[in-house]
């Protein structure tokens, strides 16, 4: 029979981290690592009560919720995005090369593993699927559903393959599975832990986001105006220099795509 976890002692320990919320709370996780889990569980338990999501409602899950705070306090630690990077990929197709790649089981389920946790996070507590790109054909955007069904059939995968394994991943296999199964769930918890507890910095609108967009693509458009003129002045002084016919025709070229990325450039080529 599954242990359960000691609730009252977990609120106890953890109540200190909330109990002023109003203020930032600032955790030096290299000398108390212990302190941020539990500041975590805690505002996990917290976002099922009032998401209406407690645990053990239709199964047991107390394991869930520790493996959920063990990943929330793993992404305040660099060594953990360090450790992380190489496993993650941007689409089905690469993850399935890297799988068929793979030497063995472990990191099969290593890889499965590491994507499914990046997008359950990506998904609910740094919410990067959200919004569509003023500047991206409405074809190319890829739903938020399609990323937490990403999520929960990489939690199954990494279930199946964690079960084959022994020692420390196996017993990691039924949490996969329950994670996989209530992916919805747990999605409307930690969703509601980031904005709630973590007080992330409040998302953009999508009006501020295309000026802030439109913003950097001028800066952008400025910084290339100015390489290529300082790129078409030293072609002409070269070809002052030298009069060589191939740098006459080079000077010409660049005016012209000068010209139409910066209408109010004027040049008359050289005679």
């Amino acid at each position: 029979m599954p242990r359960r976890w000691p609730r009252g002692r977990t609120k106890r320990a953890a109540s200190r981290a909330t109990s002023r919320r109003g203020g930032p709370i600032t955790l030096d996780t290299s000398t108390d690592i212990q302190t941020s889990y539990f500041f975590m569980l805690n505002c996990l338990l917290h976002s099922r009560v009032h998401t209406g999501i407690e645990s053990n409602t239709e199964f047991y899950d107390e394991d869930v919720n520790v493996y959920l705070a063990h990943l929330l306090n793993a992404h305040i630690d660099p060594r953990y995005v360090a450790r992380t990077s190489d496993l993650l990929v941007p689409d089905d197709a690469t993850l399935h090369r890297m799988i068929a790649d793979a030497p063995d089981d472990r990191q099969r389920y290593e890889l499965y593993r590491a994507n499914a946790d990046f997008l359950l996070i990506a998904v609910t507590i740094f919410d990067v699927f959200e919004d569509r790109h003023f500047n991206r054909h409405p074809a190319f955007h890829v739903p938020r559903e399609s990323h937490v069904g990403r999520a929960a059939l990489y939690y199954a995968l990494a279930a199946a393959y964690a079960a084959r394994l022994g020692r420390g991943a196996a017993a990691l296999a039924p949490t996969l599975t329950k994670i996989s199964e209530g992916i919805e769930s747990y999605v409307r918890i930690l969703s509601y832990l980031r904005g709630h507890y973590l007080d992330l910095i409040r998302r953009y609108s999508p009006g501020e986001l295309f000026h802030l967009e439109r913003s950097i693509q001028e800066i952008e458009r400025g910084e290339m105006i100015e390489q290529m003129r300082n790129e078409f002045l030293d072609t002409y002084h070269a070809w002052l220099k030298t009069g060589v016919s191939e740098l006459k025709a080079k000077l010409a070229e660049q005016a012209r795509m000068l010209k139409e990325i910066d209408p109010t450039f004027q040049f008359k080529p050289p005679a």
